[in-house]
């Protein structure tokens, strides 16, 4: 467990807005600043723990994650509001669909259990390796080039399309998992997994003992907190393996981990370690009547008893049609509050718009940003979303 004081806190897991409130109110925040930045923790950390008033607070923070979790929303329909229909009604049928024909029983990892519950198409599963290895995402690149569907343009926006589209399936993905696993329909567990390959160089996967996993977890708690990684972000940590600093902590990171030994004091040879689940339906009734009972969606009730088939294929058509629209208008979103933000930079600065030119020394954010402006960002999103969607022609 670490102990941090409320400067040390602030510095780790403020914004910068919220740093500035710090600074000025004398170093304490308002209550709402101050539950924003525990949410912001605990997609880092399992447990933080705030005790004390005012500026002279400690914070206690365990259990560090291996991915970010999402950010806890405590509104009345936690965002899912914002969500399509067809989306919303969809996503927790067709987990049910799956498990009703074979049940997930050997560990898997959430985007593979998108790939096989029908959430993304084989395309966008073999794309997904690109969220953590640059070669790869080269290759993937230089693909959609050859296929005429990015150019040398807007090629940063593959990264930004896969991370944001694979990171918000596994979320709503686990969401609903959670969902299912309260009403009591699914049994859902979560375990650790390692790879290590055997003496002709083929790889293993075993399930890490609690033992194991505490070692781990220890072990990345002392790195990151060490002096030459301690300003690293866990966001930076998993998504900017291209930086400098970041490619350091992980070559130290996979040494340390490769010296990982078991309760029995021998070493492992970790290559990498990673979550997986298995799902089980609950004894019962037909789930997927559960559910639409508990949702009262009479409608879909009557479709499913007349046509079991025609309304599964109906739900899950009416489910991509409305996500394909649903991720490009949230692209659409992202470039015209971009395109507001720079006309009232320019407004309150009395500037004149300049062309806008996309250099090669830009940051990827930076390059993205700049697509936005000249209106080509929301264009690549597009031919990205019709090309790693599922089509029903």
């Amino acid at each position: 467990m670490l102990v941090l004081n409320f400067e040390e806190f602030v510095n780790r897991f403020a914004t910068e807005r919220q740093k500035q409130s710090f600074i000025k109110n004398n170093g304490n925040v308002n209550k709402r600043t101050l539950e924003s930045m525990i949410k912001t923790a605990k997609q880092e950390f399992e447990i933080v723990e705030v005790e004390g008033r005012g500026s002279k607070r400690k914070i206690k923070i365990d259990g560090q994650r291996e991915e970010l979790a999402e950010r806890e929303d405590n509104r009345k329909f936690n965002g899912e509001g914002q969500l399509p229909v067809n989306y919303e009604q969809g996503f927790p049928v067709m987990i049910l669909e799956y498990l009703i024909k074979s049940n997930v029983s050997v560990p898997t990892t959430t985007t593979k259990l998108l790939f096989d519950f029908c959430f993304i198409p084989d395309e966008l599963y073999i794309a997904s390796k690109a969220k953590y290895n640059q070669d790869f995402l080269k290759i993937e690149i230089a693909t959609l080039k050859e296929k005429g569907v990015i150019d040398i343009t807007t090629q940063t926006v593959v990264y930004d399309y896969i991370d944001k589209e694979i990171t918000r399936l596994t979320n709503h993905f686990m969401g609903y998992i959670k969902k299912l696993e309260d009403a009591k329909l699914i049994i859902h567990n979560k375990h650790t997994i390692g790879e290590l390959v055997d003496e002709n160089g083929v790889s293993i996967y075993i399930e890490l003992t609690t033992h194991v996993v505490d070692k781990v977890a220890k072990m990345r708690r002392k790195l990151q907190q060490s002096p030459e990684f301690k300003h690293l972000t866990l966001k930076e940590i998993n998504r900017y393996r291209n930086k400098s600093d970041v490619k350091e902590y992980w070559i130290e990171h996979d040494k340390l981990l490769y010296e990982i030994t078991d309760e029995y004091s021998c070493q492992l040879k970790l290559l990498r370690t990673f979550e997986a689940h298995t799902l089980f339906l609950q004894a019962g009734d037909n789930p997927i009547k559960r559910w639409l009972w508990k949702k009262e969606n009479r409608g879909a009730i009557d479709l499913y008893n007349s046509d079991e088939l025609q309304y599964y294929l109906k739900n899950r058509e009416q489910f991509h049609e409305a996500r394909g629209k649903y991720v490009v208008e949230l692209a659409k979103g992202r470039q015209n509050n971009a395109l507001k933000e720079n006309n009232k930079f320019l407004d309150e600065f009395g500037g004149k718009e300049k062309q806008v030119v996309i250099n090669f020394d830009d940051s990827e954010w930076i390059k993205n940003k700049k697509l936005m402006f000249l209106g080509l960002y929301v264009e690549a999103y597009e031919k990205l979303q019709e090309h790693y969607g599922y089509s029903f022609n």
